[in-house]
């Protein structure tokens, strides 16, 4: 039985199967990066930029390129590290943001002497782990301050940022971690670059101190105006070329719409339903059909939340409203939810009628 499954992989032919893994220079992308770069290269040690967007907007090969662009070489220079970047992730207690795991990755992302646990070897050691279990907060940002200054760090760069917010249940929490992150970059004496979805915008909007000194950079999807449209269609010739189409489907052009309702303009979205779509043609033994198209889309239940969160990080940017976000989120239908079955011998104690007993 395993030889006769093994045997249908083998049958497969994924030669055809393409992630379009490769940059398109479209407008938004390309301008995004223009203003950053300008930005960064001429901003204040303790000046903030803050690049943000929808998801799959291209944010972070926008952040590579950048460092490519300003600094070359990331470790031409032995024992300084002009642009450091970490990616923010949930590591604290029960998937929370926490603040002192934060400190404690950016102490081993530059290597600490004291507070780094890794060994030559790149295994953990345990006496130090233990040990920065035990340290303070306090004590663990002076020594990312004073690694910061002894490695010569000019860009301090916070990828995925939105994940702050999830520092407690009220937004002041993640207001305040933010207060302190600026508070460290200011101290170390570097340009703090905060990157994220539109959520990043909702914590630093909480912070008046961080909001009325940070420098915006907008990395915008393509909106449904007729400048966009026309820019939309212009990336899907550059995927089409890519692609192989069914004589009879024409061209990615033909499909524009359903495409645009189903990544709401966002080239990293359309990127990911085309490369469903050539996986599911290479299962099949054939070019890529329209139908193939449509399996790659999402259900529209499936794509509430980022509708949602869209709709309102361009809200708070003072965006007009778009009529294929709200059509989702107002179109929702909610999953009902399944009443839970009773536990065996667990039913609640009924009286029954003298002479009446089972």
């Amino acid at each position: 039985m395993g030889g006769v499954i093994m045997d249908e992989l083998k049958n497969i032919d994924t030669s055809g199967v393409t992630n379009l893994n490769f940059k398109i220079p479209h407008r938004n992308w390309k301008q995004a990066l223009a203003e950053a770069y300008v930005l960064m290269t001429t901003a204040m040690r303790g000046e903030v930029i803050c690049i943000y967007g929808p998801s799959r907007a291209g944010k972070s090969s926008l952040l590579q390129e950048l460092r490519n662009a300003i600094c070359g070489n990331p470790k031409q220079n032995l024992g300084e590290m002009p642009f450091v970047m970490l990616e923010i992730d949930n590591n604290g207690g029960k998937a929370a943001f926490s603040y002192k795991a934060f400190l404690l990755d950016m102490l081993e992302l530059i290597q600490h002497p004291v507070y780094s646990t890794r060994n030559a070897d790149s295994w953990s050691d345990l006496t130090k782990a233990k040990r920065n279990e035990r340290a303070t907060e306090v004590l663990l940002a002076q020594a990312l301050v004073e690694g910061l200054r002894n490695l010569k760090t000019l860009f301090w760069v916070l990828d995925e940022a939105q994940h702050i917010r999830y520092a407690g249940k009220d937004v002041s929490a993640s207001a305040s971690a933010m207060d302190a992150i600026k508070n460290l970059a200011h101290k170390a004496k570097v340009i703090l670059v905060i990157c994220g979805t539109y959520p990043v915008l909702q914590s630093i909007n909480h912070s008046g101190h961080l909001e009325n000194r940070k420098h915006d950079v907008h990395l915008a999807r393509y909106r449904d105006s007729t400048e966009d449209l026309s820019e939309f269609i212009w990336i899907l010739d550059s995927y089409n070329s890519a692609l192989e189409l069914a004589p009879s489907f024409g061209s990615l052009r033909d499909c524009a719409e359903l495409l645009y309702r189903g990544s709401f303009g966002c080239i990293g979205s359309v990127r990911a339903i085309l490369y469903r779509a050539s996986v599911y043609a290479a299962l099949e033994h054939t070019k890529i059909s329209l139908d193939h198209i449509k399996r790659g889309l999402k259900a529209p239940n499936q794509l509430v939340t980022a509708a949602q969160e869209i709709r309102d990080g361009e809200r708070l940017l003072g965006e007009a409203p778009c009529a294929v976000l709200d059509d989702v989120v107002t179109g929702h239908v909610a999953i009902a939810k399944q009443k839970s079955a009773g536990k065996p011998f667990q039913r609640k104690p009924k009286r029954y009628a003298a002479g009446n007993r089972l």
